[in-house]
């Protein structure tokens, strides 16, 4: 039995179907069971979490985990589907501390927020930037600029104004 199959034979409330993904086991998990079935995961042997990252399709979001048992040399990719009215999922730094930056990516990227995290802020781009390069929605006409001000911080516009130099 692979370790969806295992999974889902555990906790057969909080999974919603199986599957292979590139050949690895896949689970689809509800989104409110996340937490529940990433504690199972772990406590199964699945000691590191390598990659989450978000989908924007039209009418939903997917956010994936793909998980590595070092002991088992086995792989184990989770699945949650999301509104596209809320893209919103609990965090898992409480069981791996590499999900801090790999959400923060997530959330940087495409906007997926997750509830719990400790320092939710963008990690790739200035906080004042607008939108999520990675979503169906960013606005790819509008040009944005990034300065450092004076004291260090950056400095996002879109008119450029920010580029000249004051004396």
């Amino acid at each position: 039995m692979n370790p969806a199959e295992e999974l889902k034979q555990a906790l057969p409330g909080s999974v919603m179907s199986t599957g292979m993904q590139v050949d690895k086991p896949l689970a689809v998990i509800k989104k409110e069971e996340l937490l529940a079935a990433a504690a199972k995961v772990k406590e199964m042997g699945f000691d590191h979490l390598s990659v989450i990252t978000g989908i924007d399709y039209t009418d939903r979001f997917e956010v994936i985990y793909n998980l590595f048992s070092y002991k088992k040399k086995e792989n184990l990719v989770l699945k949650v589907i999301l509104d596209h009215n809320n893209p919103e999922v609990d965090s898992l730094t409480s069981l791996w501390k590499g999900a801090n930056w790999l959400e923060r990516e997530t959330y940087d990227l495409v906007g997926i927020k997750f509830a719990g995290h400790p320092n939710l802020v963008r990690i790739l781009l200035p906080e004042g930037w607008n939108g999520h390069p990675l979503r169906k929605d960013y606005d790819m006409d509008t040009e944005q600029f990034v300065t450092i001000g004076e004291d260090g911080e950056d400095i996002v516009s879109t008119d450029g104004s920010n580029l000249l130099r004051r004396k």
